[in-house]
C-alpha cells in the first residue's frame, strides 16, 4: 500500500504589531480599544506547543478586518515568537491593509503612555510563524 503525503501550506497574510509594554494583557487591551476605536474582548487563551497564551480578539465586518491581541509569554515564561523575546504583545491583524494604515496604527499605539515600543514585524522572516495559526 503507497503512502499518500499531504502538504499544507498556511496563508501567513496580514500584518503583525509587535508591542512591547508592561501593563497587564486586560489593561493593555482597554487602552488599545480606546486609542484604536477597536473592541477588543477577552477569547479562550490560545494553545501552542509551547503553553497557553491569553487572547483578545475583535471583527470588524464594516471593514471585513479580524484583530487579535495575543501575549507573547506563557506563565512559565515561555515565547510564542522565540525571535521577539523583548516584545510583550503582539496585534495581529487580518484583512485588506495599506502601508500607510500599518504605519498609523503602530504610530497609535506608540501614543500610549504606557507602551516602550511599538513596530510592524515582517511575518516571513519569522521561523516560528506557525505559533500564530488559531
Amino acid at each position: 500500500m503507497s503512502k499518500t503525503k499531504l502538504n499544507v501550506e498556511y496563508d501567513f497574510d496580514f500584518c503583525l504589531i509587535g508591542i512591547v509594554c508592561s501593563e497587564k494583557d486586560f489593561r493593555l487591551c482597554w487602552m488599545l480599544n480606546n486609542q484604536l476605536g477597536l473592541k477588543l474582548a477577552k477569547m479562550e487563551d490560545h494553545t501552542s506547543g509551547i503553553g497557553m497564551h491569553s487572547l483578545f480578539s475583535f471583527a470588524d465586518e464594516h471593514l471585513m478586518r479580524e484583530y487579535y491581541l495575543i501575549v507573547n509569554k506563557t506563565d512559565t515564561g515561555k515565547l510564542l515568537l522565540e525571535e521577539h523575546q523583548h516584545t510583550d504583545y503582539f496585534l495581529l491583524m487580518k484583512g485588506e491593509m495599506d502601508d500607510e494604515e500599518k504605519k498609523y496604527f503602530a504610530e497609535q499605539i506608540k501614543k500610549i503612555n504606557t507602551v516602550s515600543a511599538a513596530y510592524i514585524i515582517d511575518v516571513e522572516t519569522l521561523k516560528s510563524k506557525q505559533n500564530l495559526i488559531f
